[in-house]
């Protein structure tokens, strides 16, 4: 199976989840875009996700928050479930420290306690959607449903 984070093939290996795991660079041409990655599986570019770290203006606390990679995150609706006043990008050493991820391979997957995991409502509507695997050029694919369980997420409204 590819290499994916750590934390991400115990999540995988503990759950009874049925993934696929894709890796870039075994996929037929270059992969330089999201829509190259839709491209290569057949896939709407609506299945692709992106995964995005934030932090409190404060850096009390923190949230990954994930939409569809044609969506926008709502960042007042993302402050809100979080509850606090403002949420932004946090920096990659931020991402290394917190996550232990590289910043093209946040996954909602393995986040450890206290970092919120989000999801846009939206994404259950697929049959199945794909995910950072927590290392550059790896992705995860699984059913949004399971993603929302293995990650103990909150479903909400996310995107516009």
């Amino acid at each position: 199976m590819p290499t994916v984070h750590g934390r991400i093939r115990e999540v995988l290996d503990r759950g009874d989840l049925d993934v696929t795991v894709h890796e870039h660079a075994s996929l037929p041409g270059p992969i330089r875009s999201p829509q190259d990655f839709a491209d290569a599986l057949g896939y709407s570019l609506d299945r692709i996700t992106k995964s995005v770290f934030l932090r409190a203006r404060n850096g009390a606390s923190h949230a990954v928050a994930v939409c569809a990679m044609g969506r926008k995150l709502d960042m007042g609706r993302v402050a809100g479930l979080v509850g606090t006043g403002r949420m932004e990008l946090a920096g990659a050493e931020e991402l290394a420290r917190v996550l232990d991820y590289p910043r093209h391979g946040v996954s909602p997957l393995g986040v450890p306690s206290p970092v919120m995991v989000l999801v846009d409502a939206g994404l259950l509507d697929q049959p199945t959607i794909l995910v950072g695997g927590g290392a550059a050029g790896v992705e995860v694919e699984i059913a949004p449903r399971d993603l929302v369980a293995a990650a103990g997420a909150v479903v909400a409204d996310l995107a516009v």
